[in-house]
């Protein structure tokens, strides 16, 4: 296999960077906020009416950033559901601990939580949609938007919640503890993401740099990067050069660094 062919497997960015541990995609469940914007909508007390909510969700504790997320089902649980789902899957719930125990669950049964949630309407109340409008890493916020139609009722209820299933790609809070070229990829990656190409090449260069001088253990000590880089490869793959990947690419690189 030659480099064209390596290049142009399907998704091969991402497989990279899971592999080196900088992302990770998983599914998450959050429980929505949908206190309305009463800037927006009109109070209509014990009338029933459609209500316009945008709230967030902090992740600061759980990634060290996010590069995509996007909201996959919503589903609307009462307490007395939690307790027959701990029961019929021998799950512990806990108070508190509502959407790590609805993913233990999922992970169990894929099913599980459209046969015991209430879907998403209960009694007059009914969530319309929840969309995610933007990511602040600096935050460390998600912010998301949606509607329901409800009384003022079901504008905060005691025994019932709304969840949603996010699909997430982010980058592990434990990339701090990595070398520090990991973190320069991540950076890379998230400016890629939001079409910040050359700001992305400059940090993914860097990182490259980093990367050489790391694994020769020369710090940010002075060279040229094309002598580090035959450095590096002769030190760690003396037989490198009859691996088809290198040698479609080195000629390359050297002639470009």
């Amino acid at each position: 296999m030659n480099y064209d062919q390596f290049s142009g497997k399907d998704d091969l960015i991402n497989q990279i960077l899971i592999r080196q541990g900088i992302l990770i995609s998983e599914k998450i469940i959050i429980k929505i906020d949908h206190q309305p914007d009463y800037e927006i909508s009109e109070y209509k007390r014990e009338q029933d009416a459609d209500y316009y909510f945008y709230n967030s969700w902090k992740f600061k504790n759980k990634f060290n950033s996010v590069f995509d997320i996007s909201v996959s089902q919503n589903h609307i649980f009462h307490f007395d559901n939690f307790n027959d789902l701990s029961n019929n899957y021998n799950i512990p719930f806990n108070i508190g601990s509502e959407c790590d125990f609805l993913l233990d669950v999922l992970k169990k049964d894929s099913d599980a939580l459209f046969v015991y949630g209430f879907g998403i309407e209960t009694d007059n109340f009914t969530i319309h949609n929840v969309r995610i409008k933007a990511i602040d890493n600096l935050k460390g916020r998600v912010y998301y938007d949606g509607s329901f139609t409800g009384s003022s009722y079901e504008i905060d209820p005691l025994d019932w919640g709304i969840y949603s299933i996010l699909d997430i790609s982010a980058c592990p809070i434990e990339i701090d503890d990595k070398p520090f070229y990991n973190s320069l990829l991540a950076e890379s990656y998230l400016l890629l993401k939001e079409r910040k190409y050359k700001l992305s090449y400059f940090l993914l260069y860097s990182a490259f740099e980093s990367f050489v001088n790391f694994e020769l253990g020369k710090g940010d000590e002075e060279g040229r990067l094309k002598d580090k880089l035959n450095e590096l490869f002769c030190l760690k793959f003396p037989n490198l050069g009859i691996h088809q990947i290198y040698t479609s690419v080195i000629t390359f690189l050297t002639n470009t660094i």
